[in-house]
């Protein structure tokens, strides 16, 4: 018994740590800086708390019980949410959230479910739940402050990422402007309970500076979720008015809501406000079509926690080809409940409006007719409930992220203790049942926490490893770099995006052996060929690992597009391509590649005998492919790009010609595009015009050896010998190990042709400036 008060001490401090410290933590050691290090937090926490109350209830001999009816929908949504994950487009990204989404995942809802439990049957008292409610917003209030200060550039944080106007420790200025709407209804009603005047003071200070925030993010969704909030106030206060109570305090809600209005009906934003957060989402009518098209498959339990990203891919319109934001994917849609029925399908989404409905019914009828023994007052009730039904608003109007979900399950578990039955008391004496049944199941708690901290610790320094491992490959450390993210593969095979970035980097080991003048030939055909294997290996691993993932199969096609000219590699590519294409069949992106793959296959078949019908063959797949692409967006300059080169292929100059005519004009700044006009141009001996497009093409980037190098050949062939050498010189600085360069050097040096004594080739050089490589 003597370390009853000790295991009580542990479990508040946890608890409350956690709710003060959630809006604003964050470390800089992951890729992710925000949202996997909160469920990092979370999990620790909750498990800290979660043992020292197992362990102090273990310990006093007795539990106690609040019932509600909110318990029983809490429960059917952790039990749809576990069904939808094990039939889960990806069961691991489900389950865990990282890559994907961690804020959706079903890890997340499982401890945002403890957070819940701890807080409506641990926090007894009307002080604790004002203290952990103050908490909260005492931490956001700040959160917003540090928002302000980035907006207007005053930066504190002495992190060179976070030094940008759009960081914050919430994640989108928006979710951080309707977290602070929500919470000003509950700061307004504790503050009129409160019963004692500092107690007032603090409630409002809190309120009044989230609601000076918000006047300046002027987010209409924001001012939409405080209304409602607000109108839920005034509703039940002036009910409570006609029953002779005071009203006074009405009249600052209506003040606000007044204000709210103003700003939401006349658009009016304050002449020093910041410029308003822009976020791009999908469209509510693109959100109901991908609704409709995951229904049409899986409708009962959805795609799985955290899958949208895969949805968005596979079920997106082919209008949104025609704006900017094309090639963007989304991780979350408009709207969260929607999100919700996307994802866990038609048992979570009824599963989560049973919940919001039953929750805000009960709170409702109990702040309509009060019990004598209502467990918590009733203004703090009042507040409870505008400020849950304003973050309900709040979710059908927008996306959630870890904060905003974070102080829905505080609120819920907070209306769950306001609605609650009387307690009551359960004895777990040491000879009953009762006290095995506990001990075991303390004893599964533990063991279980161990396990998951251990394995959420592995993906952890997992993720060390990997953002070590991309440090070192920038600094041009690749075998460190390589160890390192084969190190991070070992400790979480499930992650895909550790195979899919190595097979890359095993890609551009490749690239160097071959380039590589030191190695005899057979030196690099030993080591190619135990690179090419890793770089199979890898990309192929990514897809056994989520086959959902559309990223995984154009990477694989990437990798063994590069390989054509190995037994089996073209065919390889055009596979993945093609399921590319039908996991994402509204993107032109997949198409256009897996015309590469073919136009690739045909180069290729050019340089064997007897292949004629099998390379138009390929050509003619090749062309389909290219148009198909144009037909979901006519102006993709790529997919007309290839057409000239199938074109130049086939001996039709002229037509490819006017073909990347025609798409210069879809694609003015493509360096490719210009790069491959003033080729043709050049072996059509055009040369005034192609050295008007290597022009052009250095100037769009200074450093495109490319263009230089052909440029250097134009103005060699129009005897400006000076002007050549300038440019090889440029070339050479760019590639100070091309032995060819030098030679074309030395030969316009001595006034000969540049290519005296050397074959006509391309340039010797990368395919693309380093910069604009993918």
């Amino acid at each position: 018994m003597e370390y009853t008060p000790l295991l009580g001490k542990i479990h508040r401090i946890g608890l409350f740590t956690l709710v003060f410290l959630f809006p604003l933590w964050f470390l800089p050691f992951t890729q992710d800086i925000l949202n996997v290090q909160k469920q990092v937090l979370l999990i620790i926490l909750v498990l800290v708390s979660l043992i020292a109350w197992c362990a102090k209830t273990i310990n006093e001999g007795e539990f106690s019980v609040y019932t509600s009816w909110v318990h029983w929908l809490v429960g059917a949504l952790v039990g749809a949410g576990a069904l939808s994950t094990f039939f889960s487009l990806w069961r691991y990204g489900s389950f865990w959230g990282w890559p994907l989404n961690p804020s959706e995942s079903f890890l997340t809802l499982l401890f945002f479910v403890l957070v819940y439990f701890l807080v409506s049957q641990t926090i007894k008292t009307r002080e604790e739940f004002i203290k952990l409610f103050l908490l909260f917003a005492t931490s956001m209030t700040v959160a917003g402050v540090f928002i302000v200060l980035q907006l207007y550039h005053v930066f504190i944080i002495p992190f060179s990422f976070a030094r940008n106007g759009g960081f914050n420790t919430i994640g989108s200025v928006n979710l951080a402007t309707l977290t602070m709407a929500v919470l000003v209804p509950l700061l307004l009603a504790f503050g009129f309970g409160a019963h004692t005047k500092r107690l007032r003071t603090i409630c409002w200070s809190l309120a009044a500076v989230l609601f000076a925030i918000l006047l300046l993010m002027n987010f209409s969704r924001a001012w939409i979720a405080l209304a409602a909030g607000l109108c839920v106030v005034l509703a039940l206060g002036f009910m409570n008015v006609k029953r002779g109570v005071n009203f006074r305090w009405i009249s600052l809600p209506m003040a606000l809501l007044v204000i709210a209005l103003f700003f939401l009906i006349f658009h009016f934003s304050l002449p020093f406000a910041p410029p308003p957060a822009v976020e791009i989402l999908p469209s509510f009518n693109a959100e109901l079509g991908i609704l409709k098209s995951v229904f049409a498959k899986s409708f009962l339990f959805g795609t799985g926690p955290a899958t949208f990203a895969f949805d968005y891919a596979q079920y997106h319109g082919v209008s949104l080809n025609q704006t900017l934001f094309w090639g963007t994917r989304f991780a979350s849609g408009t709207s969260e409940i929607i999100d919700w029925f996307i994802t866990y399908g038609l048992l979570g989404g009824f599963a989560l409006v049973a919940l919001l409905g039953t929750a805000v019914f009960f709170a409702l009828r109990l702040l309509i007719r009060p019990r004598e023994d209502n467990p918590l007052p009733w203004m703090m009730g009042l507040g409870l409930t505008a400020s849950f039904i304003a973050v309900i608003v709040a979710q059908i109007l927008y996306y959630s992220n870890f904060t905003l979900s974070f102080l829905f399950w505080l609120l819920l578990a907070g209306l769950a203790r306001f609605t609650a039955a009387p307690e009551k008391k359960i004895s777990l004496a040491p000879s009953s049942w009762k006290s095995v049944v506990s001990s075991f199941a303390f004893l599964a708690i533990l063991i279980g926490s161990v396990g998951l901290v251990f394995m959420q610790g592995q993906k952890y320094v997992a993720d060390l490893s990997y953002v070590q491992g991309a440090t070192l490959i920038s600094r041009g450390e690749q075998e460190k770099g390589v160890a390192k993210i084969l190190s991070a593969a070992a400790l979480n095979p499930g992650g895909d995006l550790y195979w899919r970035n190595l097979s890359q980097v095993y890609l551009s080991q490749l690239n160097q052996i071959i380039g590589n003048k030191t190695l005899t030939t057979e030196q690099k055909q030993q080591q190619s060929q135990a690179v090419i294997a890793n770089t199979a290996a890898a990309a192929n691993q990514a897809i056994i690992v989520n086959p959902a993932n559309v990223e995984n199969w154009n990477v694989r096609g990437f990798i063994y597009r590069n390989l054509i000219g190995f037994p089996g590699a073209d065919d390889l590519a055009i596979d993945s391509y093609s399921r590319a294409s039908a996991l994402e069949p509204a993107s032109p992106f997949s198409l256009t590649e897996l015309a590469r793959a073919y136009l690739a296959q045909a180069q290729n078949l050019g340089q064997q005998k007897d292949t004629t019908g099998k390379r138009q063959e390929a050509l003619d797949k090749a062309l389909d492919n290219l148009n198909a692409a144009i037909a979901l967006k006519n102006d993709y300059a790529p997919a007309h790009y290839l057409i000239a080169v199938l074109y130049d292929l086939q001996g039709k100059s002229d037509q490819a010609i006017a073909k990347l005519e025609e798409t210069k004009k879809i694609a003015p700044q493509d360096i490719g595009l210009a790069f491959q006009l003033g080729v043709i141009y050049y072996q059509k001996n055009q040369i005034a015009k192609a050295q008007q497009e290597f022009e052009r093409a250095k100037s769009l980037n200074e450093g495109y050896a490319n263009a230089r190098y052909m440029l250097g050949l134009v103005y060699d062939k129009e005897g400006q010998k000076n002007k050549a050498i300038v440019e090889f010189q440029k070339v050479l600085e760019l590639n100070p190990d091309n032995d060819q360069v030098k030679k074309i050097i030395s030969n316009l040096i001595g006034g000969k042709p540049a290519l005296n004594g050397l074959q006509p080739a391309q340039p010797p050089v990368q395919e693309n400036p380093p910069e604009l490589k993918k």
